[in-house]
């Protein structure tokens, strides 16, 4: 079953795929009327500099594909990424063209596609625009590459569940699933005890007493981004405080906020945490990156953040990390949740087919670059260095060397997983972000419920 969400980019997403059949029959990205701009820089990895070298390359290796990545120079993804690029051309000969994917990642690839340069594979998160690919034609569906790459065994069915189309089992899968994640609440255990908190706050009134002792001791309590995505995360994780999870992905995917009793009750908890301090001063006005500067210059005790930034936390050089317990956020009392509340997922990146890369001469390329990356040692690299969680089984404790992903292994028994509104959303997500930066300042309960009503039905 589809989501109200995607049908929002039915008009868009039904030019780009009409676009994309008239570029096949052009010749595609190798087409001569093709433009020679690029939407985005390109960073081309093993790529000749000539025309002439290409074709001599091409001739020679047996093609040639290009890929867009999420995975952006700089980020600890990038590195194990460039590794497996680099092995992979060295093994195979096969050139890849890389073009470094931008936040706006998914109006980048349709302006590709709309130009008649569509990328063979794109590597991304399942967002927003990326969860209408497929019905536009732009992506395939992957389910029959699982059986025949390989793949079907050594997935985990809940990280395959979360890229079929509406979360369910049967639906059809948009890509293969690469980066899972932890998102838990972050604490400095020095800084609370310092303030006289001698427990990780397992409620919401603990929360909120935490703060209050913080403050006075001239710390700051919860820093989250509160006028982008991390604070979006957190404000769902403690608005479905009172409601079960099915009740919730129907709110999320068709509105309903002001008419659910429930979604009402957790609005009005948020504004309760908000109003009595638990967040840090100026909220509204903070990004991810802000978030994380301050919590890792240790100026904030409290942060609700993802496991990319393990490697981002040791990275910093204050040694936070070591002072770092992670867990969930209290909750209060009637909750749904049984212990305190987490986020999990496998939304991350993946690995996204377009109907270019499923061209017979291209497909069999794919497969190649796709398996390289689930080869365990690769997936251990990706482990290591980004701290990512993996969708396949397999024995990789031995990777888990960054000590906040250690920790992020026993997540399970301490906390309850709340549900991750991305798929839910879909393409509300940044209308939602700016109602939320209201949410964050000083709107009320009817102002945000509103507002959640108006950007869902768009």
């Amino acid at each position: 079953m589809h989501l109200k969400p995607l049908r929002r980019h039915v008009p868009l997403t039904a030019a780009i795929a009409f676009t994309f059949v008239l570029g096949a029959c052009s010749g595609g990205t190798d087409s001569p009327e093709a433009s020679d701009d690029s939407p985005a820089s390109t960073t081309e990895t093993q790529t000749p500099d000539t025309d002439e070298a290409l074709t001599e390359d091409t001739t020679s290796s047996g093609g040639a594909l290009n890929v867009v990545t999420r995975w952006a120079s700089g980020s600890p993804e990038a590195e194990s990424q460039q590794r497996v690029f680099d092995a992979f051309t060295a093994e195979t000969g096969i050139a890849l063209e890389i073009t470094e994917g931008l936040e706006t990642i998914d109006d980048q690839v349709e302006t590709m596609v709309a130009a008649n340069q569509a990328p063979d594979l794109v590597i991304v998160n399942l967002f927003d625009k990326t969860l209408g690919w497929l019905d536009a034609g732009v992506t395939v569906d992957a389910e029959p590459y699982l059986a025949e790459w390989g793949l079907g065994e050594a997935m985990k069915p809940d990280a395959l569940d979360e890229w079929r189309v509406g979360g369910e089992p049967d639906g059809a899968l948009q890509g293969l699933p690469f980066s899972g994640f932890s998102w838990p609440v972050w604490y400095n255990t020095d800084l609370l005890a310092k303030a006289g908190v001698d427990a990780i706050p397992a409620t919401t009134d603990d929360l909120i007493a935490a703060a209050e002792k913080l403050r006075a001791a001239g710390s700051d309590p919860l820093v989250v981004g509160g006028s982008d995505w991390t604070g979006q995360k957190l404000f769902y994780q403690i608005a479905q405080s009172y409601t079960d999870p099915a009740a919730m992905k129907d709110v999320m995917s068709n509105g309903g906020y002001c008419d659910s009793e429930s979604v009402m009750k957790g609005i009005q908890l948020f504004t309760d945490l908000r109003d009595a301090g638990v967040f840090v001063d100026n909220v509204a006005g903070l990004t991810a990156d802000d978030m994380y500067a301050i919590y890792y210059s240790e100026k904030a005790a409290i942060m609700s953040a993802g496991s990319w930034a393990y490697a981002g936390a040791v990275d910093a050089g204050t040694g936070v990390e070591e002072r770092t317990t992670l867990g969930g956020l209290g909750i209060p009392g009637e909750s749904v949740f049984d212990k305190p509340s987490s986020l999990q997922g496998f939304t991350g990146v993946g690995f996204m087919i377009t109907k270019q890369g499923a061209q017979p001469e291209k497909i069999d390329m794919v497969r190649q670059l796709v398996q390289a990356f689930y080869e365990d040692q690769n997936v251990g690299d990706f482990i290591t260095t980004a701290s990512i969680l993996p969708p396949v089984t397999g024995d990789f404790a031995s990777y888990a060397t960054n000590p906040l992903l250690a920790q992020a292994l026993d997540l399970d028994s301490i906390v309850s997983y709340a549900v991750m509104p991305d798929v839910w959303i879909g393409s509300a997500s940044d209308p939602i972000i700016a109602v939320l930066a209201g949410a964050y300042g000083s709107a009320t309960p009817d102002a945000i419920c509103s507002g959640l009503d108006a950007a869902t039905q768009g």
